[in-house]
């Protein structure tokens, strides 16, 4: 259940906002974790707003993500990108319709060509670029650390909004049966989820790590589950067979959905930075993260719960906000320096805190 509480200290008659605001287009077009983590925003709007229209647009490759969305009115699915030179004005399938506010959480010139004309308010996401690059390019580090959802509702701030202290979500059509999106406590299973993918090199911790964490995790009775999409088939067989032990390999998922029901047999996920951490934070799952050439400063930890961030600090980290290809010093030592006695003790520490 939402825990809400109206924030009116710029317009406090909410009735009145209510009856004027009838549609609303909220766009996010990538990437997987950015699309989940809009996803309270669009709870909050609906909440604040119950009879508006509101309608998303992203990219068809995350549209899964808002498939089966109560709150959401329409999905509109933007094709892939466009060719190197080609104008972002193509044609998308959008209503030809103005909205009376536009939400443009992407902020770039192709959000920009998928908003209609004559729409009466567009409100843009502010993508802190000068703090980005301080912090990948000088070191320095932000006083206070603003999570990513808070950012997107900061995007608002001049509306009344009821705001709520739950996380993202992603709903599977179980879930929009019965209306309700209240994960129950989950009786204890023994399965623990193992994300190694991540679509940057750099935000991997070695394969080699993941199949002796495996090993740990099965001695102790654990079944190590391995997620992840159809890129991550290589991987995950390649840990699975390093491993030496009984491990459950479920990674080839076509759908957000597939991965979200295999995360809902599961006690616990152990990840890298990268999508399946937020849609496991969708489902309400503990996470233990590791964060390689990232860093959480950058807003995107888990959200909304309980979760343990394994990181080891160098003088070159963040090197990216987004991963790299490759180490540019060469020696990768921001995920070599991760033991797996580090991650099996984040992984026991949360169990213990918050587990079954």
């Amino acid at each position: 259940s939402l825990h809400e509480r109206l924030d009116a200290a710029n317009i406090p008659n909410i009735q009145a906002i209510n009856g004027d605001m009838q549609s609303i287009l909220v766009i996010r077009l990538s990437s997987m974790g950015d699309v989940i983590l809009a996803t309270p925003l669009v709870r909050q709007l609906r909440a604040t707003y119950p009879s508006a229209i509101i309608d998303v647009a992203v990219a068809e490759r995350f549209a899964d993500v808002w498939k089966h969305n109560p709150r959401v009115s329409n999905v509109f699915a933007v094709p892939g990108s466009q060719p190197s030179g080609v104008p972002a004005s193509y044609p998308v399938p959008l209503p030809s319709r103005p909205y009376d506010l536009v939400v443009d959480l992407q902020a770039t010139a192709r959000s920009r060509a998928l908003i209609p004309q004559g729409s009466r308010s567009v409100m843009r996401l502010n993508k802190h670029r000068l703090e980005k690059l301080a912090l990948v390019y000088l070191k320095r580090r932000p006083s206070t650390v603003t999570p990513i959802v808070q950012r997107y509702r900061n995007v608002i701030g001049a509306l009344p909004i009821v705001v709520d202290s739950d996380g993202p979500e992603v709903w599977l059509p179980e879930d929009s049966s019965v209306g309700a999106f209240a994960r129950e406590p989950r009786a204890f299973t023994g399965r623990i989820a193992v994300a190694p993918g991540a679509h940057h090199f750099t935000k991997r911790w070695p394969a080699e790590r993941f199949a002796a964490l495996c090993r740990e995790l099965a001695g102790q009775g654990a079944l190590p589950v391995l997620v992840g999409g159809q890129g991550d088939v290589e991987l995950c067989s390649a840990v699975a067979a390093i491993s030496g032990c009984s491990v459950e390999d479920r990674s080839g998922a076509v759908s957000v959905q597939d991965t979200a029901r295999i995360l809902d047999t599961c006690d616990a996920l152990v990840t890298n930075d990268t999508g399946v951490m937020h849609l496991a934070a969708a489902r309400r799952l503990p996470i233990v993260a590791i964060f390689g050439s990232t860093v959480p400063d950058l807003g995107f930890a888990p959200y909304g719960v309980p979760h343990t961030i394994v990181e080891h600090e160098i003088a070159c980290r963040p090197c990216t906000h987004i991963g790299r290809s490759a180490c540019p010093r060469g020696h990768f030592l921001c995920m070599q320096g991760i033991t797996v006695e580090t991650v099996l003790h984040a992984y026991t520490e949360l169990i213990r805190r918050h587990g079954n």
